[in-house]
Parts: C-alpha cells; sequence; structure tokens
C-alpha cells in the first residue's frame, strides 16, 4: 500500500514538472537559457553567494583591492602614453609643428611628467596597502619612482624650438604627389 502511494505521488510529480515545462516551452519562458551550459563545477557551500556576488559585479575585498591596484597602474601608463603619442604626432610631417607649438608641449611634458610622478607615488601607495593586506604569494612590487620618470623624460624628449620649426624632424618636407619627369640624354 506505501509503495503503491509513493508510486502514484511520483507519477503525479512528474506529470506536474512535465506540465510545466510544456507551458514553460510554448510561452518561450525558458529561451533565456538555451545554449547556456550549467556550471557544476563550484561545490563549496558558500556557492550561492559567490555567484551572487558575481552577478551583481562584486568581489571579496582582497580581489576589489587588486582592481584598486590595476586601476591606479593603468592610470599612470595612461599618462605617459598620451604624450608619446602627442610627441609622436608632432615630429611627423604632417603636423608642421611650429615654435609655438614646440613651446606648448614642452610645458605640457613637464606638466604631465609632474603629474604622472604623482601618479607613480599613488601607484605605491596602492601597492603598499595590498601587500598589507594579501598573503605573501599576492604581493606585487612596487614601482621605482625616480627611474620610471628617468625613462619617461628619456623617451619623450622636449621638442627644440628652433625658428624654421620644431626640429629637422617636424620640419614640413615638399610633398611630391608624383614622380618628376627625367631628362633624357
Amino acid at each position: 500500500m506505501a509503495g503503491e502511494k509513493a508510486q502514484r505521488l511520483r507519477k503525479e510529480a512528474d506529470d506536474a514538472i512535465t506540465a510545466t515545462i510544456r507551458d514553460l516551452q510554448e510561452t518561450h519562458g525558458l529561451r533565456h537559457l538555451y545554449g547556456q551550459r550549467l556550471d557544476l563545477s563550484d561545490n563549496s557551500p558558500d556557492w550561492f553567494l559567490k555567484k551572487l556576488l558575481k552577478r551583481e559585479g562584486l568581489a571579496p575585498p582582497l580581489v576589489e583591492q587588486g582592481k584598486d591596484v590595476d586601476a591606479a597602474q593603468q592610470a599612470a601608463e595612461a599618462i605617459v602614453e598620451r604624450l608619446r603619442r602627442r610627441r609622436a604626432w608632432l615630429v611627423q610631417p604632417e603636423a608642421r609643428c611650429t615654435p609655438e607649438m614646440a613651446r606648448t608641449f614642452n610645458q605640457a611634458r613637464l606638466e604631465a611628467l609632474a603629474e604622472y610622478r604623482e601618479a607613480l607615488h599613488n601607484l605605491n601607495r596602492a601597492i603598499r596597502d595590498f601587500n598589507l593586506a594579501a598573503p605573501a604569494p599576492l604581493h606585487r612590487r612596487g614601482v621605482i619612482a625616480d627611474a620610471a620618470l628617468t625613462r619617461a623624460e628619456q623617451e619623450i624628449a622636449p621638442l627644440p624650438e628652433t625658428a624654421h620649426g620644431a626640429n629637422d624632424e617636424t620640419r614640413p618636407r615638399r610633398l611630391t604627389l608624383w614622380p618628376r619627369p627625367r631628362k633624357r640624354p
């Protein structure tokens, strides 16, 4: 008697599940799940909490602090990259760099290098704070600010402010649209 009742309850549950799935398929209620695999790799007790935090874009404090270090490093690198691109443009013949443009670049270069020094100090502070909280295998090395600043100063040299253009590299050259005909002997 108990076995028959259990079989009947199981059959009713299976029928209810089948009916629910059929209704969801007809109303396209499961469309967002098609083609997605189930992630069953995490079998820890707090799997739901981890999944919820990940879905909301949050992470444990140590990971968030690591993201802050990465953001500070990218901000420092962006300053140098922006200055590098500007100088590369000004030395091209198409830029037709004037002495005024060279003076403006040199002043902006000094300001950007000062900003870079401050960004490196902020980066080192962020790395220090991260290393205080992180276990030893996750520690990050600090940046030697003076060496990085010297490298940037050497790589991105100031433009000379000459009378006929910023420098010989940037002086406008005569553009040749087609080759000149050669004289025949």
